[in-house]
């Protein structure tokens, strides 16, 4: 576990209270005196991003954007308006042209059909139950009124994060992987490595929700540090840590060190794996890949709707789809993991839509589970709702999303799940992948493996057929079903360890979810 000094929480921006002052009149100009009728909110998103990149030359980009979104839902529909036109005067026109609009399309003589949404106050918030990282947060004498801040805590203060210190940050770590790649390549009389790239990136989030019932806000920064090896042949490896904190998080462990500075060379001699089923074991990347595709994807709740998924049918007719080992989780308030006291990227306190995180089984001990879902999903098909509305920016609209996502953990350790492998492989770092919610297979793509022979590391590492990436494939319900046993973790949350990492939906939408897991012993997976 990374030792830690004074942490403080991460705080609200003070620029954005003017805005903040204002957004509850927004939304009283969008619904008032038809309160019994409508639910409307605002949603304001400010998004700070600092990077440089390091590497024969070197590059540094700063952005800011920042815009608000009003939502009204009328009648089971939703609609609509964003606008990054920010003075008040603008604001408060734009929220009466908005609201006209709907008057003329809902009349006082409307019958409505659709059942009214209602949404919950503080109190009932409460009462459902919130985890200690809210409560003692939460202000006392808590009204709907009362404006609420959520932030993360921190060591080094993300407000204070410039772009000259990303620099110098990424030029040392260049210098230094670059002299430890060379020191290696001397001890084992190989060749230097053909170049290292260096990147660290901050990303600080603030949202602000208002609706009748709330007025809260949330601060995220994610911190990210990246590295790739690149040899003279060609081969790339890459060593990435970071997640839901300042810069103190964003460094790399001497296992990903060793894995740009050494594996990088290890590979240009790498072997090419016969095609076939293998016994493996998938370390927290791939596993979380496989967890995130598996059912992830297909517990989706947008996805049950538009009736793209097997899981729904599956959930319906209370079919198992994997062994008592197959036991998924979304958890969007995930604040610590593993051997780490900070969370993962995907993490937040509340959607986009204001729903508050709470954790969620999406798939218990080969059971499928009620989907994620965002508020028109969990309205659609009468489930409960969860923590899962995310957009990709506020120009671009909510869909049920993933947070993190992750096997639940076991009761062995690495080395003893080594001791159960015949022969077989070890796939730590993972290489993308894809799902079919409707087919029910998946693809997790590997870097390489490593192998096992009779309970062994030989030492030696593989390459896919062709001499790239390697990719495991399976219809998905076999594949639960061949869980033979899962690495055990150290935090008394029993959660594991969750990697950074995103998420594209529609080849379009991308968001921060964090993917991950213990390590899990399968049977054999087909591997090519």
């Amino acid at each position: 576990m990374i030792k830690t000094t004074a942490r403080s929480r991460a705080t609200f921006p003070t620029h954005l209270q003017n805005l903040r002052t204002l957004m509850p009149k927004l939304v009283q100009i969008l619904e008032s005196e038809r309160e019994k009728s409508w639910y409307c909110f605002a949603w304001l998103e400010e998004v700070k991003t600092q990077m440089s990149v390091c590497a024969i030359t070197e590059s540094s980009q700063e952005s800011l954007d920042r815009g608000i979104v009003l939502r009204a839902l009328i009648d089971g529909v939703n609609f609509e308006r964003a606008t990054n036109q920010l003075d008040e005067k603008s604001l408060i026109q734009w929220a009466k042209e908005f609201r006209a609009e709907l008057d003329k399309k809902f009349p006082d003589n409307y019958r409505y059909e659709k059942e009214i949404y209602k949404p919950l106050s503080w109190s009932q918030e409460i009462a459902r139950g919130l985890e200690q990282d809210f409560v003692e947060q939460l202000p006392k004498n808590l009204e709907n009124k009362t404006e609420v801040h959520f932030g993360v805590l921190c060591e080094e203060n993300p407000e204070r994060t410039t772009v000259a210190k990303l620099k110098g940050s990424a030029s040392a770590l260049r210098a230094k992987l670059l002299e430890l790649s060379r020191t290696y390549a001397r001890e084992s009389q190989e060749p230097e490595l053909a170049e290292i790239r260096a990147m660290i990136r901050q990303e600080l989030k603030t949202h602000i929700f208002v609706d009748r019932q709330k007025n809260m806000s949330q601060t995220l920064p994610i911190s990210l540090c990246a590295a790739t090896g690149i040899s003279k042949t060609g081969k790339s490896a890459r060593g990435l840590a970071g997640g839901l904190g300042g810069l103190e998080i964003a460094q790399l462990s001497e296992e990903n060190i060793k894995e740009v500075t050494q594996n990088t060379i290890r590979l240009s001699k790498a072997g090419q794996l016969t095609p076939g089923r293998y016994q493996i074991i998938s370390g927290p990347e791939v596993t979380g890949v496989i967890a995130h595709e598996a059912f992830g994807h297909t517990q989706e709740g947008d996805t049950w709707m538009k009736g793209r998924s097997i899981a729904e049918n599956l959930h319906r007719d209370k079919r198992k789809v994997g062994n008592g080992m197959a036991s998924i989780v979304n958890h969007p308030n995930m604040f610590t993991m593993d051997r780490h006291f900070f969370g993962s990227n995907g993490s937040y306190f509340f959607d986009h839509e204001g729903e508050l995180g709470r954790v969620q089984t999406i798939l218990d001990k080969g059971m499928l589970s009620p989907p994620m879902t965002d508020l028109t999903a969990a309205r659609a098909l009468h489930v409960p709702r969860t923590a899962n509305g995310k957009r990709e920016s506020w120009r671009r609209p909510i869909m049920t999303r993933q947070t993190n996502t992750y096997f639940t953990s076991g009761d062995k350790s690495l080395e003893e799940l080594i001791g159960m492998v015949k022969k077989g492989f070890l796939a730590k770092w993972a290489h993308g992948g894809m799902e079919d919610p409707k087919g029910g297979s998946l693809t997790a793509g590997a870097a390489y493996f490593e192998e096992i022979i009779d309970g062994k590391m030989t030492g030696k590492i593989f390459l896919g057929p062709s001499g790239g990436h390697i990719e495991l494939s399976d219809p998905v319900f076999s594949m639960l079903e061949k869980i033979v046993a899962k690495s055990k973790t150290v935090n008394d949350q029993h959660i594991p360890e969750v990697k950074f990492g995103g998420c594209g939906k529609y080849h379009k939408e991308g968001v921060d979810a964090g993917c991950g897991g213990p390590y899990i012993l399968w049977e054999d997976i087909n591997c090519g």
